[in-house]
């Protein structure tokens, strides 16, 4: 792995001067309005919503997630665990109000640096400093609010003036390839010009339910990778990964997520993770960014201090982590050491509170009244432990500013003021929704803040230059500092992106991690000849293309007989009966496949058609003599939910997809150049025989109690690890 630079500065103590109410500092956003320009988009997601109506696609699929784009399971409206401020273990339960958590005793270790690194931090202006600290998005430009995939000529401007340190691309802005290419080279010429420091640029390439190139390879997702029991399917997504972006000038992926999937009611991670085990997340998320290194692609681990075990979407509240600094060393804490020890350039921080890590309380300008200190904010939790005992030397980056856990509770000014205090060194979108070049004064305002906040005291000269060097190490070794921007072809590019050899890839990894856990009398791989008559039911219409792609890759395998007949339909809605349509196609077919897509604990109840419209399926298959097939493809705990089928299986990813159905029957690779979800192209694969069966599950399905819709902690359906094999035809 890439050396970094260990050697520790001399620490220095500040006596803070601070102004404002409180003991907080003048943030100077007096006269700026944001409430009518914060929206909950994430660096990795949108705002969300999903369809009431069955059978409709999933809302915002073709960007996932609606306006913005990733986060593939809809929010729940989950409430935040409750607080308890008298946490008589809690050894960090200090007085409130403190200036960034004891700031005003606060030690700051400068990473050295090498002699080009110190030699730029010299000559920096306090003010360029600063918006070296910042990734900027612009998603959308003008008035007409159109997506940014060409750079607008006020745009390039403004890169150029600001010398921002990074700026981060969403689906809105990278939809083609060429496009995608044109752009961040013509992002790079505008930050370096009159001798600017070139950009870090980043996007979410998780891959699975979070993916933003759209002409990419979208990939299975991390639980689906886990899910193969071969860290090489790891490391080839991350490779895969790492070409596709390098290729098209995209240096930094906020991936991978190494949180930990031990609260089945997560509402945000779920299939992001790769696991309800520390150790499996630790090994796969190594092979990840082993992966990524192989194309000098920046990786990004993400939570910090983890966001596994919570039942809030910090999109939209503020989630509590009410756990130990043992208990969370033991679990959550695993993974990030992990990616430490192998190099791992950048860590994303969580919007969460951790009362027994920290439970001071911070005076906010916005609600008016003290407020407890999210991990973003927390000095004891980014410095102390992240940097400090866990020995990181990269860069920590926030989380979305603009997500409802921080926008919430805090101005823009007052946010970033507090995170670069903290020991954030780079804030992610700390003003975003900025479509004209009037509403940069938002922008101008942080900085000012900032400036006010260095000024006083409040941040220490060595806290910011810190930071900022910690993020020309990271430019410098990845050779971004001396970037050539001759050595990139837009031609090499569209060879590489979404390429037939990543694809094949793709589909490899999906189909080893199709996961089987109950085939009674062996119905698995499907018997099809000439006269069998099957009927494939999806969850969304989005769906369905994958479903008949999957059949007609059969067909081109001869696993199947090309006389064989099918049907493919939505779920009804009708959550009493099979009747109508359903009823006739069930009648006609003598085997059924099932899409069960079921993403929360009310859902998993039977009280709605993601489950009870499938189990009404099953059950009438069984009455009737068909056999009938469920397919999971979303958080695998639904598996336990069919007893009546013949067989039940896991895919782990429910992307849909673009392609029209008609086209999908058309061929086994679409002509499409869009990134689709493979994983339930790869379910009817091995349903079908085209590949056998040998996932294995990578959490443990804990037994559901519908009456009280939780999940026991004691009795296990099916463990981890558990999965029935089977050779393919």
């Amino acid at each position: 792995m890439k050396k970094r630079f260990l050697t520790f500065a001399l620490c220095t103590t500040i006596v803070l001067n601070m102004t404002g109410c409180m003991g907080i500092p003048d943030y100077g956003n007096e006269g700026i309005s944001t409430e009518s320009t914060v929206n909950t988009a994430s660096s990795e997601g949108g705002e969300k919503s999903f369809s009431g109506k069955q059978g409709n696609d999933k809302e915002g699929e073709a960007d996932s997630d609606a306006t913005d784009n990733d986060i593939a399971e809809p929010s729940q409206n989950s409430e935040p665990v409750n607080n308890t401020d008298n946490n008589e273990n809690n050894e960090n339960n200090d007085e409130s109000s403190k200036s960034s958590d004891d700031n005003n005793e606060n030690d700051e270790d400068v990473l050295d640096a090498s002699s080009e690194v110190k030699k730029i931090l010299s000559e920096m202006s306090l003010e360029k400093k600063i918006t070296q600290t910042l990734m900027i998005d612009f998603r959308k430009w003008g008035s007409s609010e159109t997506d940014m995939t060409v750079l607008d000529p006020q745009v390039k401007d403004i890169i150029s003036e600001y010398d921002f340190g990074a700026f981060i691309l969403f689906a809105q802005n990278i939809k083609e390839t060429d496009k995608t290419f044109d752009l961040t080279m013509a992002l790079q010429e505008a930050a370096t010009s009159d001798d600017g420091i070139p950009l870090l640029i980043a996007t979410d390439q998780e891959g699975g339910s979070v993916f933003r190139l759209a002409s990419g390879t979208a990939l299975p997702g991390n639980m689906a990778l886990a899910a193969t029991a071969d860290e090489n399917c790891a490391v080839m997504a991350g490779e895969i990964i790492g070409s596709e972006l390098s290729a098209v000038g995209i240096n930094t992926t906020l991936a991978p997520v190494v949180d930990i999937n031990n609260n089945a009611n997560n509402p945000v991670i779920g299939l992001r993770s790769f696991s309800d085990s520390a150790d499996i997340v630790s090994r796969f998320g190594s092979a990840v960014l082993k992966g990524l290194d192989e194309y000098n692609v920046i990786g990004c681990a993400k939570h910090f201090p983890g966001h596994g075990d919570t039942d809030t979407d910090s999109h939209y509240g503020l989630p509590v982590v009410d756990k130990s600094y043992d208990e969370l060393s033991a679990n959550e804490l695993a993974p990030f050491k992990a990616l430490i020890d192998n190099g791992v350039g950048m860590i994303m921080t969580a919007h969460i509170l951790y009362p027994q890590l920290d439970n001071t309380t911070i005076y906010s300008e916005k609600t008016g009244k003290e407020e407890k200190r999210p991990a973003t904010m927390s000095h004891k939790i980014l410095t102390d432990i992240l940097k400090g005992e866990m020995g990181f030397d990269g860069v920590v980056i926030t989380d979305g500013m603009n997500m409802e856990g921080i926008a919430a509770t805090y101005s823009e000014t007052q946010a970033v003021v507090e995170a670069i205090a903290a020991g954030a060194d780079m804030i992610c979108m700390p003003a975003t929704g900025i479509y004209r070049e009037s509403e940069m004064k938002r922008v101008d305002a942080i900085v000012e803040a900032v400036e006010k906040a260095v000024d006083s005291g409040y941040i220490s000269e060595e806290r910011l230059d810190d930071a900022v060097t910690r993020i020309l190490n990271l430019k410098e070794e990845y050779g971004i500092l001396e970037l050539d921007l001759s050595k990139y072809s837009k031609k090499e590019a569209m060879n590489i992106v979404g390429s037939d050899e990543n694809r094949k890839k793709e589909r490899d990894i999906a189909a080893k991690a199709v996961t089987v856990v109950k085939n009674d009398g062996d119905v698995l791989p499907l018997d099809i000849d000439e006269n069998s008559k099957v009927l494939m039911v999806a969850a969304y219409n989005n769906e369905k293309a994958q479903l008949l792609m999957g059949w007609n890759r059969g067909k081109q395998a001869g696993v199947i007989s090309e006389n064989a007949k099918v049907k493919c339909m939505n779920i009804s809605d009708d959550l009493q009966t099979v009747s109508g349509e359903l009823k006739e196609n069930i009648d006609w077919a003598d085997t059924v496949i099932a899409i069960s897509e079921v993403g929360n604990a009310d859902q998993m109840a039977y009280n709605s058609w993601q489950s009870a419209g499938v189990n009404n399926i099953v059950e009438y298959c069984h009455k009737n003599k068909k056999v009938s097939v469920v397919m999971s493809c979303s958080k695998p705990m639904d598996v336990q939910l069919y007893p009546e089928a013949d067989a039940v299986l896991a895919v782990f990813g429910n992307k849909g997809s673009s392609v029209d159905v008609t086209e999908a029957l058309v061929g086994s690779v679409t002509e499409s150049k869009q990134a689709y979800g493979p994983n339930i192209v790869a379910g009817i694969e091995v349903i079908l025989g085209v590949y056998g069966a040998s996932g294995k599950l990578p959490v443990n399905i804990p037994e559901f109690d519908a009456a009280n819709k939780s999940y026991s902690s004691t009795n296990m359906v099916y463990e981890r690890g558990f999965g029935l094999s089977y050779d393919k035809k």
